[in-house]
């Protein structure tokens, strides 16, 4: 009797688990789930830049003009300004905000900025307080903060970082060929464009002055490849490929590929492709990379076997 006992328990207590919970004897395998840490180059943004809102910019916030022609959203107060005249590396000073109203009713903010003695407006379509109480941000993208242009250049001139695009740009603007992974010394950080506001100026290991563009604000969904973690490294990538011939390291500094590759070295040399297609035979596994350059590979196995660049 009480060994059937004991086994009624026992069954009972399986019967029932769904219902109250895991058995004092039952053992569970709990998920795990690892954090990924930020990188190195990560945490130098987020610890040293921070795309302020508007409601904590101070009286007296300088930014420097990118483009040559002004906004449509900036409004001069007088009609003075020669149409002629490039903006670009001006001086835009923020001088505050006022609340305006239409017909008396409807209220919004404007913001006042001077460049030489000019004023110019922004309409915001806000009231004061929706921007005191909101992570509002203007979109002025012709105008980047002389502080974080003056921060960076304070951190980074004069410090060997290893790039990780061979898509350099010379003074120009035009693009030139560059090699990744590669040591470069940071001579200058000046204003960018509307698109990508920081300029990097480099001079390579063999005396080649470059720039590259991109921004310091890594939550810039817009510009998600060209922050500067996605430009640069503090460390020498190569240590982290030690495995990697160096016959086809060489190729991947330079964007290179050929045929005996895998998969893991054509990616780290071209990027990630914005196709793949899979195709199951008796041989076994081929895959097609294919890119918006007209680049493609081939693969076998995981192993190149053909390619057009």
């Amino acid at each position: 009797m009480k060994l059937r006992t004991c086994i009624y328990i026992i069954v009972l207590l399986g019967v029932i688990e769904p219902f109250c919970g895991e058995p004092l004897f039952a053992k569970r395998k709990k998920d795990k789930i690892e954090e990924v840490k930020p990188s190195a180059e990560e945490l130098f943004v987020k610890n040293n830049f921070e795309e302020k809102r508007c409601a904590e910019w101070s009286k007296g916030r300088r930014f420097i003009y990118v483009s040559d022609d002004l906004s449509l959203l900036l409004k001069p107060e007088q009609d003075t300004v020669p149409t002629h005249v490039s903006f670009k590396n001006k001086i835009f000073t923020f001088e505050g905000m006022i609340e305006k109203s239409i017909l008396g009713q409807a209220q919004y903010a404007v913001l006042i900025f001077d460049c030489e003695g000019i004023k110019y407006q922004y309409r915001t379509e806000k009231t004061i307080k929706e921007i005191k109480d909101s992570d509002y941000k203007p979109l002025l993208p012709d105008m980047v903060a002389e502080e974080d242009v003056l921060k960076a250049r304070k951190m980074l001139i004069g410090k060997t970082l290893y790039i990780k695009t061979s898509i350099w740009y010379d003074e120009n603007g035009v693009e030139i060929g560059g090699h990744k992974f590669v040591p470069v010394v940071i001579k200058d950080i000046l204003p960018g464009d509307k698109v990508l506001p920081i300029k990097f100026v480099f001079e390579d290991n063999v005396g080649n002055t470059a720039n590259v563009l991109g921004t310091l604000f890594p939550e810039t969904l817009a510009t998600q490849y060209t922050t500067f973690d996605r430009l640069f490294s503090f460390d020498n990538p190569r240590n982290l490929y030690k495995t990697i011939s160096d016959v086809n390291w060489d190729l991947i500094t330079k964007s290179k590929v050929m045929k005996g590759m895998t998969k893991d070295e054509c990616r780290l040399s071209l990027g990630r492709p914005n196709d793949v297609r899979r195709i199951p035979t008796y041989g076994g596994l081929k895959e097609q990379w294919f890119y918006n350059t007209g680049s493609y590979l081939f693969f076998e196995d995981g192993i190149l076997t053909d390619f057009r660049l």
